[in-house]
């Protein structure tokens, strides 16, 4: 009869949460690189979550009190590029952020530079900062619109974007510009 006692020394088979135990008693209140790591429990981090950084988040020890949009894109990058992840598998703080600096997972695999397409995302279309002033843009605006009136999808794109910036929204500009009057101030003829 064979007696049900404990194994001594490692399981045969780890879960994932055992795992994630052993990597959390392991780094508790201290940094422990890579290279430091038991060789068994480097692959076994790179089995069941991909690397030793994935483990530790996961396990909660790479906790970022204050987060910067480009760090959390070093981190999105150093996450999922060598091995594509499911929006599923990211752990719930990497999701929170994403969510926080991005929008989405996916917003933030394609900012990152994960997800590549023809037609690629750009996070800041127009940076137009430095480009007219007010005065400048009033000017090449009523140029622009001088001969005749344009509907706001005739206008390009930059246009648009610093007459929102510049007055509030397309129609100010136009009123500011003066090719909108008012139609209730009609001459009459007498």
């Amino acid at each position: 009869m064979k007696s049900e006692t404990p194994a001594i020394g490692r399981p045969s088979e780890w879960s994932k949460e055992q795992v994630l135990q052993k990597v959390y008693k392991l780094c508790k209140g201290r940094y422990v690189r890579t290279k430091d790591f038991p060789p068994y429990l480097y692959k076994l981090c790179d089995r069941h979550c991909g690397s030793v950084r994935a483990a530790k988040w996961e396990a909660k020890i790479i906790l970022g009190k204050t987060w910067s949009y480009d760090k959390f894109m070093k981190c999105v990058s150093q996450f999922a590029r060598k091995k594509y992840r499911e929006d599923k598998d990211w752990p719930e703080n990497l999701r929170s952020l994403a969510k926080r600096f991005c929008g989405s997972i996916r917003a933030a695999k394609w900012q990152a530079g994960i997800i590549k397409d023809n037609r690629r995302k750009i996070r800041s279309r127009y940076k137009l900062e430095g480009m007219w002033t007010k005065k400048e843009f009033t000017e090449q605006f009523k140029a622009f619109c001088t001969y005749g009136y344009k509907k706001s999808t005739q206008i390009p794109g930059y246009m648009r974007f610093l007459a929102v910036k510049h007055y509030g929204s397309i129609r100010a500009a136009k009123w500011a510009v003066g090719i909108l009057q008012d139609p209730r101030i009609k001459k009459r003829k007498t």
